[in-house]
């Protein structure tokens, strides 16, 4: 099935059926001898949808084996978390519905993002070393209305999840209920709000548990001393208390990890991290390789190749043993995705002072949102701006060229492929990017280390299981499938 006008009546008639089935599900899954058979359903719904989407086989096959392992995620989200079900029922019968406006434009050679990083704030009451955003206590704020307007035209691109940071963007619910407004006004849609923690309290909890689809990821360092040697003493606790705020009122929550030289063993290493993540309440948890950006950039902190291929075993082990956490990894998950997301392919990101940049962590900004919306730009609106802007053309090229999806960034892994397109498309430097970024130290750190990775990738790193998985075995009986994971 292909998206298309003549499915118009068709597409109504799904929108609504789906909707349907969501909220009839929510009662189902309050039944435990009924939860099982339609968690199963709904996986293979899932998978069905997804494989009707997909023509690369070798995307298919890591997507494949990556959502055959969600089963104990989604059982202990609908044990859990009430409040959230719903949402997450409603967020799923959504993205299952827009998957074929997205196969239509990516069978057409146009973006397809599946989400979008938009920062309602650039302010922030912390001040934490190393911060990509440089963000500060002074700052831009999207007035409520444009973040609507924004919000309504990705929808319209097929976006299912609005993906919002910062800053901290808790001061905007603070300040104006930004947050949960738009989470009513966009019901089927879910919002992944990156946040520092200190900002949710009784009253926030009490908010998002009343809306359900708003999905706090809690940035954390690893342990407690970590956390607070990087954010603040006091901050570990501060987010220790928000994350049981939000589990005791059924708030689908879960963690920010960024990854660096420092830190990779103590969150890789063992099971210990993940295990005390799960104990702490949280849900799901996205891992993010430190980049020399922003406030006080180290590249003495960017990872070994070791560290990165410690990391991606470390959570293909937990999801192979059904953890029930959602996990996602945004560099060494590039096989899953069939490589790079950003330039609009799936993904694009939006500034707090309205500048359009490929990537969060690509430090251009591309054009300004607000001069589309006053008719300042020659594009005529943002759909456009993201199809046709020589810069997202270019990040989108340069994809195609790029076979190896262990090495999927233009960032870090192909830093050369990037600076090309800096040098022959039209762009600006972004407030977060640092002297030397191009040119300098800081690049010559980061080529340093793509060489170091794609030395270890040729030479070293480790099939994935779904690669093992799906070679043919003869004479040897079939692997056991791993037991569940009891919390």
């Amino acid at each position: 099935m292909v998206w298309g006008i003549g499915n118009y009546e068709r597409d109504s008639w799904s929108r609504w059926a789906v909707a349907l089935a969501a909220k009839g599900a929510y009662w189902v899954l309050q039944v435990p001898m009924l939860r099982t058979f339609f968690l199963g359903k709904l996986l293979g719904r899932l998978k069905t949808t997804c494989q009707e989407n997909e023509d690369d086989p070798d995307k298919w096959r890591d997507m494949s084996w990556v959502t055959s392992h969600l089963d104990a995620f989604l059982d202990r989200l609908f044990r859990e978390r009430p409040a959230a079900s719903k949402a997450v029922l409603r967020f799923l019968a959504a993205y299952m519905h827009d998957i074929y406006k997205r196969t239509e434009a990516e069978r057409a050679d146009r973006p397809s993002p599946i989400t979008v990083v938009i920062e309602p704030t650039d302010r922030c009451n912390l001040n934490c070393p190393g911060c990509y955003a440089k963000s500060t206590r002074d700052g831009s704020d999207v007035p409520y209305e444009r973040l609507e307007a924004m919000i309504q035209e990705v929808t319209e691109m097929g976006v299912s999840l609005i993906t919002i940071s910062g800053g901290e963007p808790f001061l905007r619910e603070k300040s104006d209920h930004s947050l949960t407004r738009l989470a009513e006004r966009f019901k089927d849609r879910g919002f992944l709000v990156y946040t520092n923690g200190t900002m949710i309290d009784e009253e926030i909890a009490n908010a998002l548990a009343r809306v359900g689809n708003i999905f706090p990821a809690i940035s954390i360092e690893g342990f407690e001393h970590q956390t607070d040697a990087r954010r603040g003493r006091g901050i570990y606790e501060a987010n220790r208390r928000a994350r049981k705020l939000l589990a005791e009122r059924g708030v689908l929550a879960g963690f920010s990890a960024t990854i660096t030289r420092d830190n990779t063993e103590s969150i890789a290493a063992t099971d210990d991290f993940i295990d005390l993540r799960i104990a702490e309440g949280d849900m799901f948890g996205w891992f993010f390789l430190i980049n020399p950006i922003g406030r006080e950039p180290r590249t003495d902190l960017m990872v070994t190749a070791e560290q990165r291929s410690m990391l991606r075993d470390a959570i293909y082990r937990w999801r192979a043993q059904h953890r029930p956490v959602l996990l996602g990894d945004f560099w060494n998950d590039g096989p899953v995705v069939g490589g790079c997301i950003a330039g609009g392919r799936y993904y694009f990101h939006i500034y707090a002072n309205g500048d359009i940049s490929p990537c969060v962590f690509s430090p251009i900004a591309c054009g300004n949102i607000f001069d589309i919306i006053n008719g300042k730009s020659p594009y005529k609106n943002l759909a456009e701006f993201i199809e046709k802007h020589p810069t997202f053309v270019a990040f989108r090229n340069a994809q195609k060229e790029i076979t190896d999806r262990a090495r999927p960034c233009l960032l870090i892994d192909n830093p050369e492929k990037f600076r090309h397109i800096c040098r022959t498309c039209e762009y600006r430097p972004a407030k977060n990017m640092p002297k030397g970024y191009l040119d300098g130290e800081i690049a010559k750190a980061i080529d340093e280390r793509a060489k170091e990775w794609e030395r270890y990738v040729a030479e070293k790193l480790p099939p994935l299981p779904s690669q093992i998985e799906a070679k043919p075995v003869r004479s040897e009986p079939a692997a056991e499938r791993p037991k569940a994971y009891v919390s």
